[in-house]
This record gives structure tokens, sequence and C-alpha cells, in this order.
């Protein structure tokens, strides 16, 4: 099944049993109900307007089509949940001060009142409200999401007041499309099949499909929601858009989200980003990443604890264990390119962005010079500098590395299993021929 059918199966007519779910259980503790009567396909009333869905009407929601989508049926006329936005916009500001930095000056000052201030129409609140139910962080993101979004639009001074809510709807609403996913699917540290994965990446797809004609949200929201997770070397998901077809609202709330998951990783997230973007440089454009820059001067990094932090040498086996996996892609360039050289269509396709993405890989792992010498004596050097610096860089190199070869191998699998058998086969040997499958897993 493509990505576009599960998107469609997930998104259509028929009833999605896990957003209902996620609706009867909000309904619990929000004033979320019908904003219209709710009709069957051949014009049964199943629903009238203001009733409450629970799970007396649970049944008989899944055993009819619908006339319309049930989210664009389903409101909320309190404001519970737009409420807390101005708290969750200080506690993200007490905590985090990367995300404080970026809206603290210039144009971007007023960012956390504008956020403060957004009124979303019945339908998106009451997606927004049964979002949030999933984890307790998820209102959070979504906020930080939508923070990042306004502060970087207003940087690039890309942002009337238009632009300024459709950034804000859409970093607020960017990952409702889990709703429609399988909730074990989304539990913290399971390890997914490849076949679950693609659930997971349709979420754009299925929070586009949802948006696009919602009252409140509409087409403009929903293309941004569409591209969060693209990049504009073509390496991203659920499409791997690249170049022009990558719109400038798009790139914006991915970045945006790239970010806000930097920073929710807690450990030092503006060397963390530096160091994303200097090992793959391409996935997003120079003039974004300078407004990041620009605006995340005030905000270095908290020095580390040298006394408290792992000793630096522990490091030197996951760094063997990633000269292995480049020395294996080394070994395997001729297949590949063998392999290239014959394919056309969507399986060269999928082949080329690998290795070029391997290629970017190898060479910062050869520029940051830590396969100059044994891994051990190295780190030994690098310890005794006593630098917090030193000890955070290099750190973040090994895992931003360690990230960034697991997601390669995850992605290749992704895009192999929509080709026809034969061609899925060539896929799965390029990942086996490079990647040991310690290193091909998940991952973060």
């Amino acid at each position: 099944m493509t990505t576009d059918a599960i998107a469609d199966a997930n998104a259509s007519d028929n009833v999605n049993p896990h957003y209902l779910g996620h609706v009867v259980k909000a309904s619990q503790s929000h004033a979320i109900g019908t904003s219209e009567d709710v009709v069957s396909a051949s014009g049964v009333k199943l629903l009238a307007r203001g009733a409450r869905i629970d799970a007396g009407v649970r049944e008989r929601l899944l055993a009819h089509k619908l006339r319309r989508p049930l989210e664009q049926s389903v409101g909320m006329d309190d404001d519970a949940i737009t409420a807390r936005l101005a708290p969750t916009v200080q506690t993200l500001l007490d905590k985090h001060a990367l995300l404080r930095a970026l809206c603290a000056d210039g144009p971007a000052s007023d960012v956390p009142a504008a956020i403060a201030a957004v009124t979303l129409a019945p339908q998106p609140r009451a997606l927004l409200a049964i979002y949030t139910q999933l984890h307790e962080d998820r209102l959070e993101h979504a906020v930080g999401v939508a923070m990042l979004a306004v502060s970087l639009g207003r940087r690039l001074q890309a942002s009337n007041a238009e632009t300024g809510r459709v950034l804000a709807t859409a970093g607020l609403l960017h990952d409702v499309g889990e709703l429609y996913i399988d909730p074990e699917y989304l539990r913290r540290g399971a390890r997914l099949t490849i076949e679950q994965w693609r659930h997971i990446v349709v979420h754009p797809l299925v929070g586009h499909r949802v948006l696009r004609d919602m009252a409140g949200a509409g087409s403009a929201v929903a293309d941004a929601v569409l591209l969060h997770h693209e990049r504009l070397d073509g390496f991203g998901y659920p499409r791997g858009v690249a170049g022009e077809a990558f719109t400038r609202n798009g790139q914006i709330l991915a970045v945006a989200e790239w970010l806000m998951a930097i920073i929710e990783s807690g450990a030092s997230p503006l060397t963390r980003a530096r160091m994303a973007e200097r090992l793959v440089p391409g996935e997003f454009s120079p003039t974004l990443l300078h407004a990041v820059s620009a605006g995340a001067r005030a905000a270095p990094d908290a020095p580390v604890d040298l006394e408290a932090a792992a000793p630096l040498e522990q490091a030197a086996q996951r760094i063997e264990h990633l000269i292995g996996v480049l020395e294996r892609f080394r070994q395997a360039r001729g297949w590949i390119d063998a392999r290239i050289a014959q394919a056309d269509g969507e399986l060269r396709r999928v082949l080329d962005i690998g290795l070029r993405r391997m290629l970017v890989i190898q060479a910062s792992f050869s520029s940051a010079g830590l396969d100059a010498q044994a891994p051990a004596p190295l780190l030994a050097e690098l310890a005794a500098l006593r630098d917090p610096s030193v000890y955070t860089e290099t750190v973040t190199l090994v895992e931003e590395l360690e990230w960034r070869i697991r997601e390669v191998a995850r992605q290749q699998r992704l895009r192999g299993g929509l080709l026809p058998p034969a061609e899925a086969a060539v896929v799965a040997e390029w990942i086996d021929r490079v990647q040991p499958a310690s290193l091909a897993g998940r991952g973060a």
C-alpha cells in the first residue's frame, strides 16, 4: 500500500476508529460535540447538532459512511484549550533559553503575545484539544512549533497578518494527522516494522487532507502541514519534495518543527542545531538558517559539568562502529554505482538519494578528523584538554552521525517498500551491504 493510499484510508468518509477513540476520550473532559447534524452518505441523521460524542454512539458512527468527514462536524464552543496557550508560552520561555532568544528581539519580540492571543474556529479548536490528549507534552510541542514558525516568518520579513495566522495555526495543528494512527505505533520507545512506519510517515498527508476543507484552517494551513517533515534536498517525507516544490511556508514550518525537536532533546540544542546543518548541508535554505543563527546569538548552550559527564573515552566504541559502517559503504560503492546505472524511474531516484546522503555523511565524518587516527587515543587527547565546548562538540557529533546513518536506513527501507518486489529487493540489498542491523533500526 502506498503512502497516499494509507492517507486516503485514514482520512476518508469512513470514520477512522483511532480518531473517534480520541474524540470519545476528549469529550469526557472538554465541551466537544457536533457543530452540525452528522448525516450518513445515504441521508440518515446519525447525530443532531450539539450532541456529545461518547462511547454510546461510537459503534453507530463506525457502521456508516458519512456525507462529510466527521472532524468537519466536531467542534468545541468554549475556549478551554486556547486559554492554555498563554501559560504554555510562558512555561516554554522559562524552560528553553534558545526558544526565548528566538522570540526576544526585533520583529519577533511580540511572538509570545501573538501566540497567546491566537483564536481558533470551533473545529480546529476541537482538533487541538483532542490532539493534546495524546501525551502530556503535546501542547508544549505544538505551541513551541507555532512560536518558532511565527518568529522565523517575522525574521524573514515574510509574515503579514494573514501569513502569521497561517503559520501559527499550522504550527499548532501540524501533527493532528497522528490522531488517525494506531496509538501503539506512537508509544514511546516502540520498535516498528517498516509497514508500521509507513503509517507514521503519512501523518502530514492525513493532516493535510483533514485540514484543507476545514473551516478555520483551509488550504494554506494544510499545505504547510503537508511539508513539515520535508527537506530541501529531497530526503524528507512523506513525498520527498525538493527545490521549488518546497514552499516558503512549508520550509518555515519544517525548520520550526526540526528546531523544536532539537530543543526538546534537552542537551546543547544550539550546538546540536549547528552540528546537524554542518553535517548535512542543504536540508534547509541558508536564509532560514541564518535567521535561526542570528536570533540564537543571545542563547549559548549551558556549559557541561565535566565531573558529572560520562568520560569522553567511552565514545571510542561508537566511533569505531561508525568507521565500520562507512568502510562497508566504501566497499559497496562499485555495486551501488552499477545498480544506479542500470536503474531508471523511482528505483534510480531512491538509490541515488541514498548514495548522495551517505556521501555527505562520509565527508562530514572525515572533515571532523574522526577517521584520522584510532578513536581511543584521539578521544584521550580531547578529554585531556578539559574543555567543556570540546566535550559537547565531540559527543554531539557522534550522536548526530549515528542518528543520520539510522535515518538513511529507515528512509531507504520506507522508499524501497513502495516499489515493486524486484526493485524493493535491490534497495534492501543496498541497505544490507552498507549498514549492520544494529545501526539500521528506528532510531531517535
